[in-house]
């Protein structure tokens, strides 16, 4: 037997009718056996503030980060909002990337 890679999916957008979140569930739909693609939810991450990463984080942010640590890859399926990334994916990035030093 194979080993499974797990990916964590992150959509870049929160719209209900996104054609990026179709686009991820799709990839999920067809991937090969031993790939697992799931999709991180990250519209539910507060704003990162660096106050609040010192002794207890929100649980979201605890949450998110250890399903990001927990797969083997990443990918991101998401628009572009004018020239640049949605800020909702710039707030996961942030949130994932912090506290320095032990990023998911």
């Amino acid at each position: 037997m194979g080993t499974t890679r797990k990916v964590a999916v992150i959509v870049g957008s929160l719209r209900k009718g996104s054609f990026n979140r179709m686009t991820a569930k799709a990839l999920a739909a067809l991937a090969p056996a031993g790939l697992q693609l799931e999709i991180v939810e990250i519209g539910q991450l507060a704003l990162y503030n660096e106050d609040d990463d010192h002794d207890a984080p929100p649980p979201a942010w605890v949450a998110f980060r250890e399903r990001v640590r927990g797969a083997d890859a990443v990918l991101f399926v998401t628009p572009e909002y004018n020239r640049s990334v949605p800020g909702v994916l710039k707030n996961a990035l942030d949130v994932g990337s912090r506290p320095y030093g032990h990023s998911a």
